[in-house]
């Protein structure tokens, strides 16, 4: 296993109707096992999850997509966000789910994605044969707790920085973005340098989605936020799936809430890569690929 872009493997792609619009998505793999990724932002497109494509096989089909808005997928009319909510792109797995035909899939969530695989299990766990929960969180509260902890990490004059253009709201000041970027290189991705993919992943990033969901940077949750509030913490003991979760000793989000997760799930196993951040499939590209691989053979080994 190596960090080189992995769409330069074979693989089909195309769109799917997913009832009134099309989403983009790239398939790996031919085997009847399913396995879907679920993109993080959120907003930015799946491209970043390109090291996924490795576990595509003769014996299990990988799933990629943009979500609605994002990347090559359709997007809204002109101004009309109505769609840009948790319980749209909850209902829009379910929705790709049927039209690949897959009467069970194994989810991959990375970041949003993880806490939108967390929806989907709880609303169709009968679709679900297994869980991966990759860089994410059961409520935003403590997510969001995390990373403004994480700025404590950073350099006195990004700490300033911050401060002073959180305040005047001038987030597109070059101080302020050196000081985002100090927290991508310590918190986020790690790497000497960035994975094509990611590079293009951020590039094409959709800030309305971002900033309607989130908040105007990853420092700040909007008052209006649609995922202000999000907790599912009190639901997890319900959810009868075998998962894994994934996080990394530097994420911003800490391990911690990688730990409490594992913790209030009945059937979780939690694996933290000592070497990585935000996105260890970059990072330690080996021991993430071993530590799914190994998951996801486990639960297809399960009958039924």
């Amino acid at each position: 296993m190596t960090t080189y872009d992995y769409f330069e493997r074979d693989h089909g792609e195309g769109y799917l109707d997913v009832g009134g619009y099309e989403l983009f998505f790239r398939r790996f793999g031919s085997g009847d096992e399913t396995v879907v990724g679920l993109h993080g932002g959120p907003g930015i497109p799946h491209d970043y999850l390109a090291p996924l494509a490795a576990h595509g096989s003769g014996e299990r089909t990988v799933y990629l997509y943009d979500q609605f808005g994002v990347g090559r997928s359709d997007g809204p009319a002109t101004g009309d966000f109505d769609r840009y909510t948790v319980d749209h792109y909850c209902e829009e797995v379910e929705a790709f789910r049927a039209a690949i035909g897959a009467e069970q899939i194994h989810l991959y969530g990375h970041s949003w994605g993880g806490m939108l695989s967390l929806e989907y299990a709880l609303a169709y766990p009968e679709r679900v044969a297994g869980l991966v929960l990759a860089n994410t969180f059961a409520d935003m509260a403590s997510a969001h707790d995390a990373v403004r902890e994480t700025v404590e990490t950073l350099s006195e004059e990004s700490r300033e920085a911050i401060a002073t253009h959180e305040a005047s709201r001038t987030f597109d000041a070059p101080e302020f973005q050196a000081a985002l970027m100090e927290l991508i290189r310590t918190h986020i991705c790690r790497t000497e340098s960035f994975p094509r993919s990611l590079s293009r992943a951020f590039a094409e990033m959709n800030h309305d989605v971002y900033g309607l969901m989130w908040g105007p940077t990853e420092f700040t949750v909007a008052e209006t936020a649609r995922l202000r509030g999000w907790d599912v913490s009190d639901r997890l003991a319900g959810l009868d799936v075998q998962t894994l979760v994934l996080t990394g000793s530097y994420d911003e989000f800490s391990p911690d809430l990688g730990r409490d997760l594992a913790d209030g799930l009945p059937d979780a196993e939690l694996v933290e890569l000592n070497e990585s951040s935000h996105m260890p499939f970059w990072e330690q590209p080996d021991d993430h690929f071993e530590a799914v691989e190994a998951f996801l053979g486990e639960v297809d080994a399960v009958p039924g």
